[in-house]
């Protein structure tokens, strides 16, 4: 197969896993993905996923990228914080959570973290479909319980001030009733006294 069959067959891909192109083109050489890395058409991001070198990637396409390479996962702690503006400092890291181990990729595209939570905490995030690839993300309840779940730094009331949490923001978007469901499920002691500590200030 020549490079341009290859690029009409997946030019709009944002994520090229090399099981797809198997799949498309069943007697593939993957050693022609080597050729292509060295000529500068493709670049690695981790084993059996490629990326198109010259195409600048957006915060939905890395994010959309950060669901595919490990799954099951879905974007939370600081990336869903962020994104709902939550904290005020920007992330430039993917943070999602996972049912599968602990791991970090650095990449040629971007550095991407996975936290591992139990199956029974898989849950809490819904579908963003924007025009540019679709993700999973946490709900915003969900991210602010993930994260005082597993950031075991953070313990008590100044350590959440430390946060520097935007409150009205979580206000404007997060249910209490959903926060104390969600909390139940966690059953973890350190989450239920960050959470009431929190619901606190959100009805002060």
């Amino acid at each position: 197969m020549n490079y341009e069959t290859f690029r009409q067959a997946f030019d709009g891909r944002i994520i090229i896993p090399t099981n797809d192109i198997i799949k498309r083109f069943p007697e593939f050489d993957t050693h022609r993905l080597t050729e292509w890395q060295s000529k500068g058409y493709l670049q690695k991001v981790i084993n059996r996923f490629y990326a198109w070198n010259n195409k600048t990637l957006d915060e939905y396409q890395l994010a959309f990228i950060a669901n595919r390479i490990y799954s099951p996962s879905y974007i939370s702690l600081k990336s869903a914080l962020r994104w709902y503006n939550f904290i005020p400092e920007g992330v430039f890291q993917q943070f999602s959570v996972t049912t599968r181990k602990t791991k970090d990729f650095e990449t040629s595209i971007g550095d991407f973290r996975y936290k591992n939570v139990d199956t029974k905490l898989f849950f809490g995030y819904y579908p963003m479909k924007p025009e540019r690839g679709g993700f999973l993300i946490a709900e915003p309840e969900k991210a602010l319980l993930d994260s005082f779940y597993l950031y075991p730094n953070i313990k008590d009331e100044l350590d959440l001030d430390g946060l520097r949490l935007n409150y009205d923001e979580i206000n404007s978007l997060c249910s209490i009733e959903k926060l104390k469901a969600y909390t139940e499920a966690f059953n973890n002691q350190r989450v239920s006294h960050l959470t009431k500590i929190l619901i606190k200030e959100l009805q002060a």
